[in-house]
């Protein structure tokens, strides 16, 4: 090949490029989704859950301050939507991502359905770059998080909730299966935000629990005194 001829390729290469990308089509970007939107419920919950300029006494009045973080397997944790295709098989959808990454998305969606749920105008996403002290911080921590090809779209893992020292106060398991309402995935997105709503009101209830208890009574000592 003549020094011409593969100048002349090297030219031509970019344009080709060029025209094979824009024949592709875009990839449609996808969100999870509370489905209760906070504003609906209370009026400054959105503000709390999008960061809130207000200062830290005003937003606790109305209940504690709770901190909120997902976690999923990390072959899911991606932009390409994955497709379970059989036990040992994954397909990712190229012209499908999320907007953000999967964790991401699903931290925001849990955020929203506890801060409409329950009585707090202060729930806050973890990791948060305010030094806030919670009261609660609140792990859903998933080990499936998928859908298939049938628009069946499955959700397994452990919530846990702690206390201000880091005290694991209540804990459980999550099992749900929800069927996508139509083709898309758009409706795969919602079938996985049903699931965590399913999870989400388990755990308000627990918080809503945990809140109005009475602390423990402190036990006396030996001497029958009360300690100290």
């Amino acid at each position: 090949m003549t020094p011409f001829a593969r100048r002349a390729i090297l030219a031509a290469l970019p344009v080709f490029s060029a025209l094979v990308s824009c024949s592709s089509p875009p990839s449609r970007l996808y969100l999870l989704s509370s489905t209760e939107t906070p504003a609906a419920a209370q009026p400054s919950v959105a503000a709390a859950v999008s960061g809130s300029s207000q200062p830290a006494a005003a937003l606790r009045q109305n209940g504690p301050v709770v901190g909120v973080t997902v976690t999923v397997p990390e072959y899911l944790d991606r932009l390409d939507v994955m497709e379970r295709t059989s036990a040992n098989e994954l397909k990712p959808i190229y012209a499908a991502q999320w907007g953000e990454s999967l964790a991401t998305t699903a931290t925001r969606a849990v955020a929203e359905n506890l801060s409409a749920r329950f009585p707090s105008d202060d729930i806050v996403i973890l990791p948060s770059r305010s030094q806030r002290r919670l009261d609660y911080q609140v792990n859903l921590d998933l080990t499936k998080f998928e859908s298939d090809s049938e628009g069946n779209s499955t959700m397994a893992g452990r919530w846990s909730i702690a206390d201000s020292d880091g005290a694991e106060r209540m804990s459980g398991r999550v099992q749900q299966t929800q069927k996508a309402d139509g083709p898309g995935y758009d409706a795969m997105a919602a079938a996985m935000s049903r699931n965590l709503a399913a999870a989400s009101t388990e755990i308000a209830t627990v918080l809503q629990r945990l809140s109005t208890e009475a602390p423990a009574p402190t036990p006396p000592s030996r001497s029958g005194r009360p300690r100290r």
